[in-house]
């Protein structure tokens, strides 16, 4: 995430000119996708001072759909949307990996997939490790590994991806940030009680910890959750059998500045789904 000169707070649709093919989705409710993925649309009781949607998560069933992470540091070219992220390797949802460095490719945190390394220091700020691909198949295909309260460097040695970032919610269900008025739109990944995935987008901005006790008191069940990015460049594509609708981010900037983008934001690392053979 990058932040540009705070002077005015202007909500943005990122994708000027994109199709939208599902239907409005019902709020409180979740709608099937397919076998082990369903999204659902939730309006939280706190209002945001910069009013956006509703916040959307996609509930992913990791016996069914495959993780992937994908970066340009791995995968070469610029950054592509989300949109493209999807395109270009047959993804069915897209969200962001990480907030990214001032090169527009490395991670803020530890990220390594498979061989690849995209930044190899593990990030003391950072409480939160997502690890996916499993050597073996004794031990769960997804987890949030918490810093604080697991043996994390065991833990994460057992996988083949891992991605650090910041803790919103801790493994014991606490929400870890301190009130701020530092407000975003954000993009999450969370765990849920029964180990489903859960891809979060707020276009509505709130601060982070106002945003973990509005997660934590909506019918979605969560476990614990990382923070992946805000603002901007927070977005979600979702693309089922042909049936596209994505969810980008609102940000501060001085208005007389701003030309929208068409497309949505280009970002260098996202986790993308591809349902399993």
């Amino acid at each position: 995430m990058r932040k540009s000169k705070r002077i005015l707070y202007i909500s943005v649709s990122w994708l000027t000119g994109a199709v939208f093919l599902f239907t409005p989705l019902t709020p409180h409710a979740w709608e099937a996708l397919a076998p082990g993925l369903l999204i659902g649309e939730f309006d939280p009781a706190e209002k945001s001072p910069v009013p956006g949607d509703s916040i959307v998560v996609l509930r992913i069933d990791p016996e069914k759909y495959e993780l992937k992470l994908l970066s340009t540091s791995e995968q070469g070219g610029k950054p592509r949307t989300a949109r493209q992220w999807a395109e270009d390797f047959g993804l069915s949802a897209v969200i962001n990996a990480s907030m990214y460095q001032e090169d527009h490719k490395t991670s803020t945190g530890y990220m390594k997939n498979f061989g690849h390394i995209n930044n190899g220091q593990i990030n003391s700020k950072f409480g939160a490790f997502l690890v996916f691909h499993p050597h073996s198949p004794g031990i769960p295909p997804v987890q949030i590994i918490d810093r604080y309260h697991q043996g994390w460097k065991d833990i994460i040695q057992q996988y083949d991806t891992v991605i650090q970032n910041y803790r919103m919610i801790s493994l014991k269900g606490d929400n870890v940030w301190d009130p701020s008025n530092e407000i975003y739109s954000a993009a999450c990944v969370g765990m849920d009680q029964e180990g489903h995935v859960l891809f979060i987008h707020s276009r509505s901005s709130f601060s982070v910890h106002d945003l973990n006790r509005i997660l934590l008191e909506l019918p979605i069940h969560i476990k614990n959750a990382m923070y992946v990015e805000g603002g901007k460049e927070a977005a979600l594509y979702v693309n089922m059998d042909g049936k596209a609708r994505a969810w980008v981010g609102s940000y501060e900037i001085d208005v007389t500045e701003h030309t929208p983008s068409r497309g949505g934001p280009e970002i260098p690392n996202v986790i993308g789904i591809v349902k399993r053979k």
